[in-house]
């Protein structure tokens, strides 16, 4: 495992932004878990003791956590150094971005690769080189998971423009164009997970009227401007990608 490299001022500036505090490292929700437990299932995802899981950017470590309740088979990328050193520190088997993802899973292969709100911070050219390396480490029946502001949606801006390091807006239609130019299979494409269950009553009977208000809102505007077809409309859109 390579060593952290040495931290500046911004690194510590996003941490501070983001209010990823260093003793919250690898802790996640009750919220957190209902939403990850929902999107895997949605997607036909199921882990075990014996799955294999690569994250590309594991931020404050909350995926990570709670995918290591499940497997210890969990290696994970990380361009900020400071949660590269935290993830280390944690016992956790993580690398820097800067090393060649080939270097990094030394030809171990996965059951899933997870990319969570990493994609918007990189530019077109970079995101190919990333899918291409992520889909040649991907086992025979592995998928990639990704999660972006969904760029078919009128009101992902708050998103998109609420992070000065956010470089590119991707589309339902733009994936399955990049999923092509890699060889790969765009198996879902669709809304975040929007879990009801799982965090109390009160809760519950919140995001039910949400999930009612975005379910009708998404018909109206598919309708209005998207000519019935199904586009993304949720802020978030998340895609599972395999090989055909």
């Amino acid at each position: 495992m390579n060593s952290v490299s040495e931290h500046t001022d911004t690194d510590h500036a996003y941490l501070d932004w983001k209010d990823w505090q260093e003793g919250a490292f690898g802790t996640f929700s009750p919220k957190d878990a209902a939403y990850y437990t929902l999107e895997l299932k949605k997607l036909g995802i199921r882990l075990d003791a014996d799955s294999r899981v690569l994250e590309i950017g594991f931020g404050n470590g909350s995926f990570c956590g709670w995918v290591r309740k499940r497997t210890q088979h969990y290696i994970g990328v990380e361009a900020n150094p400071a949660l590269l050193e935290r993830a280390q520190q944690a016992g956790i088997v993580a690398y820097p971005s800067t090393q060649p993802l080939s270097a990094v899973v030394a030809g171990r292969t996965f059951d899933l690769v997870a990319i969570f709100d990493v994609l918007e911070h990189l530019e077109i050219e970079r995101i190919l080189d990333l899918l291409r390396s992520c889909r040649d480490c991907l086992a025979s029946t592995g998928g990639i998971l990704l999660r972006v502001p969904s760029g078919d949606c009128p009101f992902s801006a708050p998103l998109i423009n609420g992070d000065i390091t956010h470089r590119t807006l991707l589309g339902s239609k733009a994936l399955v164009q990049l999923a092509k130019m890699l060889g790969l299979e765009v198996v879902a494409v669709r809304g975040q997970a929007f879990p009801v269950l799982g965090m109390g009553l009160a809760t519950a009977m919140n995001r039910t009227a949400v999930v009612a208000g975005r379910a009708f809102a998404a018909r109206l505007i598919n309708a209005v401007y998207n000519g019935n077809e199904r586009m993304v409309v949720d802020m978030n859109l998340v895609a599972l990608l395999k090989r055909p």
